[in-house]
């Protein structure tokens, strides 16, 4: 009899993506950060936020609603993605940031889109 293997073949999924990676997300201007220290006054850390991203293009919003995570929305795709490059595992206020793309585009982005998209049909 043939020595047949023991555990189970994988199968590609069928969207392309492996069923042990996270799919990547969409490059966009909307900035996901977490592992944020929640010792440091929030006031102190969106200031913070703001000046190391504001390196890398205009810093239009910083979103804080949960403790350790913020939301920075930024002018450019291109800036976003150079902002991740630079500060991914950047350590802030005695923590190391994950930085990713956010899931999804964030409201005023969606506004602004949907404005320039009215003028150009004037």
């Amino acid at each position: 009899m043939e020595n047949l293997p023991t555990k189970p073949l994988k199968r590609p999924a069928e969207d392309g993506v492996s069923a042990n990676k996270k799919p990547r997300l969409e490059v966009q201007q909307t900035l996901y950060i977490r592992n944020l220290s929640d010792k440091v006054n929030r006031r102190i850390l969106k200031h913070t936020l703001y000046l190391l991203f504001s390196t890398y293009g205009e810093v239009f919003d910083i979103n804080m609603k949960l403790k350790g995570q913020a939301h920075v929305i930024l002018e450019s795709k291109q800036a976003a993605a150079y902002a991740i490059k630079a500060l991914n595992e950047h350590t802030i206020c005695g923590k190391k940031i994950i930085i990713e793309y956010a899931k999804s585009k964030s409201k005023i982005i969606e506004v602004a889109e949907k404005a320039i998209a009215e003028t150009e049909d004037s």
